[in-house]
Formats: C-alpha cells, sequence, structure tokens
C-alpha cells in the first residue's frame, strides 16, 4: 500500500436539534402580547373567561392562558435581563398592564402610547438573546414565578 488512508472515525451520526432562531421565538413570545394591545386599542376590550379573568390565546400550543400573569412574567425577564446585561431598562409600561389586568382597571392612552414604545425595545431585546441566555432567564422566571406564588400563599 502506497498511499496512506487515515482511518474513518467510527462515530455515530447524532442529528442535533432544530431549533428556531431568537427573531422567530421572539415574535411568537410577543405575539400573543401585540394581539392583547391590538384589541384594546381597537375595540377597547380583553378576551376575558367565565370567571371574568383576562385572558389570551398562544397560538404556538393552542391554550388560553390569563393574561395578567404571563404578561407580569414577561416583565420579570426583560428587567432581569436587563441586571444581568448591565442594562438601565425597565419593563415598566408591561408591568403596569400586567397590574391592571389583575385589578380591571382601565387601560388609558398614556399606559397604550408606552407600550407601543416599549415593545420594540422587547422586540431587539429578544432577538440580540442567544438560546442558553434565554434559557437560563426562562429558568430564573419561573423560579420566580414560584418563589412568589409560595410567599403569597404562606407555604
Amino acid at each position: 500500500m502506497t498511499h496512506a488512508r487515515k482511518p474513518r472515525r467510527n462515530k455515530r451520526y447524532v442529528p442535533r436539534v432544530a431549533r428556531l432562531p431568537m427573531l422567530i421565538k421572539t415574535q411568537q413570545t410577543l405575539a400573543p402580547l401585540e394581539s392583547i394591545i391590538d384589541q384594546i386599542e381597537r375595540d377597547g376590550t380583553v378576551t376575558v373567561d367565565a370567571r371574568n379573568v383576562p385572558i389570551f390565546h398562544c397560538v404556538a400550543d393552542g391554550e388560553w392562558y390569563a393574561s395578567a400573569p404571563a404578561i407580569a412574567g414577561m416583565a420579570d425577564f426583560f428587567d432581569m435581563w436587563a441586571v444581568r446585561h448591565g442594562h438601565a431598562f425597565k419593563a415598566t409600561a408591561l408591568r403596569q398592564l400586567a397590574n391592571r389586568l389583575e385589578a380591571g382597571m382601565p387601560i388609558d392612552g398614556p399606559l397604550m402610547a408606552a407600550l407601543n414604545r416599549e415593545i420594540p425595545n422587547l422586540r431587539r431585546i429578544g432577538a440580540s438573546l442567544d438560546q442558553a441566555d434565554a434559557s437560563d432567564l426562562l429558568r430564573q422566571t419561573q423560579i420566580r414565578a414560584e418563589l412568589d406564588a409560595s410567599a403569597a400563599t404562606g407555604a
């Protein structure tokens, strides 16, 4: 044998899990929020369930969820991002929307204007995240929600 060949690696092929780009994930995450805002601007209403709790439809999984806790969770997520990355961003308008939906208070023009100014920042932040950072922030947000829930029940 005059020409030596490198031996082939006998490594099994394992396909990687296909992951959506963060730009698409950001769109999927913010679409329900934007739908709520659009409905408020268009009709002056929010969708509620039988108990009069504001809800939204998640297109990704087809389920209905309570709006106020989901929006508060988004505010926590983006506020944690700001702390972690040293930015002076606060999701103030999101948190105000969540609080007003929770309390059944009216959502006025100044809050709607603040939300419309805040959404592009949320999009930019979401699109700039890498998968590991987004997953960790989501996990931290879920932990915070569990801690808040257990503190509220006194457990």
